[in-house]
């Protein structure tokens, strides 16, 4: 790592960011990077110093497949089959294929799907057309499609049917879906925008850009913004309109802020922001601790560079050789390889965003405990309540309860109550019609497709991997199947969490956040990077010793939290866990 005892050093290098490394000229063209400067920036630019919008936030989704509108027209959403009959509503497919029904993972427990979540927050982020209501009268009993659909407007609403299991009543014959704000290519396709970052970097903590990191900054030894509650930190209020999403249900509430809007939407994944806003703080006093003389900035930046490549070794150590099995290795993905290529494009990709890497959805049980009690999941949507309440509870039930498998089968908390209205029955969504009608949306091509293009033989409705009757009674042909539910579909791969199709998909997108990313904790390329006493020392971490660090009342802990407690992972004892050394190896 460069630099440490030169603190006048750095200060300028800082200056010199401040003032050359992320401007941009009159036209909006960037300005020349800053080489020397040891940091990220916020909005992902001048990580690829000869492509620096590589990565940046705000960049149009990358292709794989070219988009598949309706009759090619460039931004149409896919609304009829090879046989040109209509596609049938998602939510049709939602119930008649993806019932509910109970298949606990063996081997995964819900922290494991928790990650996931916070790992997509990271890296993706769909923004939506403006507010509007799509539903109207004319459109519940005509079951033909918003007249925008036809026209590029933000319209796209989920036709419900009459027999619907659940929404089904006089007033409720649609449900409300916005389309993708989108951005035309050069060619005038519709693409999306991915709103954040492509990298790694821990932006939904601190941000995507540097008035929202600022915001987030109390300016104070390099700590992060905190609200104290009975003496412990949590994150703190939102003061924005548009931040402030979520049920305050009890005197006391009130919505979380942090780098990433989402951060209330699941107490689950507030509890990791809450976690990691804490991790942040404690390495700011142990770095002050080492060097009196470091400014509030380098202690943020430094504290920020730990936690990034903590969170970077946690994702490529455990929960991608869960996910992916022996494609982990196979692919360079687990710690220790790693070779900077500046020629690799970090951009996810639209099918990553919108299919692949929702494969998380099927994860979610129907409950979960928080010490003692039973809470089911509908009733846990957006309610900061039960992380300010406990979140020791919280992560308790993550790491102790198991997960669902990947199959296609979900949990009504998914399919008829997701991010429902206290006490208002029926004005929740469905996440499983969401996600399907967004690949629509969005050109997705079919599943059949995707399964040519990665040279897997194309299925029939028999020789589906389940489900095959089920299908067979919703779609016209096996080549109509959208991506979402017929990937889903697949038995997983040997060793991993996904089927054959989602797992080439996730290996590609994994491959390219690590070795395009200039600034990865193992690069020991650059000018900024970890001494390779540094590396090893983060190599200790796990997400274990984070949460033993973090959260009260945590004495014993398995080392591996994605997986239950057995034989080959028992509860050991927090003492025992390695930590980082950073008074010898950062003084």
């Amino acid at each position: 790592m460069i630099g440490f005892g030169l603190i006048w050093k750095k200060l300028f290098l800082y200056a010199c960011f401040v003032l050359v490394g992320n401007i941009h000229n009159a036209s909006g063209d960037q300005l020349p990077c800053n080489p020397k400067y040891p940091y990220r920036t916020y909005d992902g630019s001048c990580n690829n110093l000869e492509q620096p919008s590589y990565g940046v936030a705000g960049s149009m989704f990358r292709r794989i497949l070219p988009p598949k509108y309706e009759n090619d027209d460039g931004q149409t959403p896919r609304l009829t089959g090879v046989g040109g009959s209509p596609l049938p509503s998602p939510r049709a497919v939602s119930t008649k294929v993806h019932e509910s029904e109970k298949h606990s993972a063996h081997q995964a427990t819900m922290m494991f799907m928790q990650w996931a979540q916070f790992v997509d927050h990271d890296l993706t982020y769909t923004p939506k057309t403006p507010m509007v209501k799509c539903c109207s009268k004319n459109l519940l009993w005509s079951g033909h499609h918003h007249p925008d659909v036809m026209h590029g407007g933000p319209c796209f609403p989920i036709f419900v049917d009459e027999h619907d299991p659940y929404f089904r009543d006089d007033t409720t014959r649609c449900l409300e879906f916005r389309r993708s704000q989108p951005r035309y290519d050069s060619h005038k396709v519709r693409q999306q925008i991915n709103e954040v970052t492509s990298w790694l970097d821990a932006s939904h903590i601190y941000g995507n850009s540097e008035s929202q990191a600022l915001s987030l900054r109390s300016f104070k030894d390099g700590k992060l913004k905190v609200k104290v509650i009975h003496g412990h930190e949590f994150l703190p209020e939102a003061d924005d309109t548009e931040e402030k999403k979520c049920f305050l249900m009890e005197k006391g509430d009130y919505c979380f802020k942090a780098g990433d809007i989402r951060v209330n939407e699941y107490p689950g994944l507030t509890a990791l922001q809450t976690i990691f806003m804490r991790y942040h703080n404690q390495i700011c006093d142990r770095l002050r601790h080492i060097h009196h003389e470091w400014e509030d900035e380098i202690l943020y930046q430094e504290a920020r560079r730990v936690v990034i490549a903590v969170i970077q070794r946690i994702t490529y150590d455990k929960f991608i050789s869960q996910l992916l099995g022996p494609l982990a290795a196979k692919h360079d993905l687990l710690p220790g390889a790693h070779h900077y290529d500046e020629k690799i494009d970090p951009t996810p990709a639209n099918v990553f965003a919108t299919a692949a890497f929702r494969f998380g959805h099927s994860l979610i049980k129907d409950s979960l405990t928080i010490d003692g009690e039973l809470v089911k999941t509908g009733e846990f949507f957006m309610r900061p309540k039960f992380v300010i309440n406990s979140l020791p509870g919280v992560v308790k039930a993550l790491i102790s309860e198991l997960c669902q498998e990947t199959d296609i089968y979900y949990t009504k908390a998914m399919t008829e109550h997701m991010f429902e209205v206290p006490y208002k029955p029926k004005t929740g969504h469905d996440i499983v019609s969401t996600n399907i009608q967004r690949g629509r949306d969005h050109g997705i091509p079919p599943y059949n497709d995707w399964r040519e293009y990665f040279g897997l033989k194309r299925k029939t409705f028999k020789t589906m991997d389940s489900g095959s009757k089920k299908y067979s009674q919703v779609y016209d042909s096996a080549d109509d199947i959208d991506l979402y539910s017929g990937a889903i579909s697949e038995h997983n791969i040997e060793g991993g969490m996904v089927g054959e199709v989602y797992s080439k998909i996730l290996v590609q997108h994994f491959r390219h956040v690590k070795f395009a990313d200039r600034f990865w904790y193992e690069n020991r390329g650059g000018k900024a990077s970890f001494t390779k006493k540094q590396i090893r020392e983060i190599h200790k971490m796990s997400l274990s010793k984070v949460i033993c660090d973090t959260v009260p009342g945590f004495k014993r802990i398995q080392p591996n939290v994605f997986e239950p407690v057995g034989h080959d992972n028992s509860m050991i004892e927090c003492s025992i866990y390695d930590d980082i050394n950073f008074e010898k190896f950062w003084a």
